[in-house]
């Protein structure tokens, strides 16, 4: 049985991923643990070259319709197909994928696709690793909330994005890249860093202070984690839109 294998062939601005092999309920997991690898490094868009992907059981290809509907939720980040044998258009046909996720007969009309949707509502903005870092980002999550009318966020969404950009200060290595994303349902926050080491949720010291920052994030988001890249790490939390 050919083994899944699932290549990042770029990052930015559109994420091409292409699968080679047999997608089965198993290997679904780890499919949707590269895609949402893809999807944690800010992208405008992901487009997944399917041409040498072989199923046996349809229902495996529903881990692109969710992906696709999370994608949307969380970071306003359109996903397409492209290039499927006859065969896989059929089977895609058959538990009518092509509702959810638009399936295109080439690359290259994917990515132009993808380029094309409506695009995010996204805030960016590079920071050094300083002490005026956090401080910096709250003036960006402040404008993007009020922007979209999102005064009921902004206090929680300020002591989140502190506490990310505050550990990436103090832990991280080289520039930050902080992102601010209006999904359907979440306001997803990102901050991209240059150390691969995880952030790790420590009991607070009473004498020395600090080791707050988790908890608080914990305490306050709706989700959060932490995604490896090539060159560090993303950090990532999201709080839910009011109603």
């Amino acid at each position: 049985m050919a083994v899944l294998e699932c290549v990042v062939e770029s990052r930015t601005p559109v994420a091409l991923v292409r699968l080679t092999g047999r997608l089965d309920l198993t290997r679904s997991v780890d499919l949707r643990t590269a895609l949402h690898k893809a999807l944690s490094e800010q992208p405008s868009g992901i487009v997944v070259d399917v041409a040498g992907l072989t199923v046996d059981d349809d229902l495996t290809l529903t881990v692109f319709s969710g992906f696709a509907g999370t994608a949307a939720e969380l970071a306003g980040c359109p996903v397409a197909l492209c290039a499927p044998s006859a065969a896989l258009v059929e089977a895609l046909q058959r538990i009518a994928i092509g509702l959810t996720v638009p399936i295109h007969p080439t690359r290259e009309a994917a990515v132009a696709a993808v380029l094309a949707a409506p695009a995010a509502r996204r805030y960016r903005r590079r920071l050094a690793p300083t002490p005026v870092a956090p401080a910096l980002a709250r003036e960006l999550l402040v404008e993007a909330c009020r922007e979209w009318k999102l005064p009921e966020l902004v206090d929680n969404a300020e002591v989140v994005v502190t506490e990310l950009v505050s550990n990436a200060v103090r832990y991280g290595g080289g520039e930050l890249m902080l992102s601010v994303v209006l999904g359907k349902r979440f306001l997803h926050l990102s901050l991209r860093d240059g150390s691969p080491v995880p952030p790790v949720r420590r009991i607070p010291d009473p004498y020395q202070g600090g080791g707050r920052g988790l908890i608080l994030i914990d305490a306050l988001a709706a989700g959060w984690g932490s995604t490896p890249t090539p060159d560090g790490k993303v950090v990532w939390a999201t709080l839910r839109l009011p109603g």
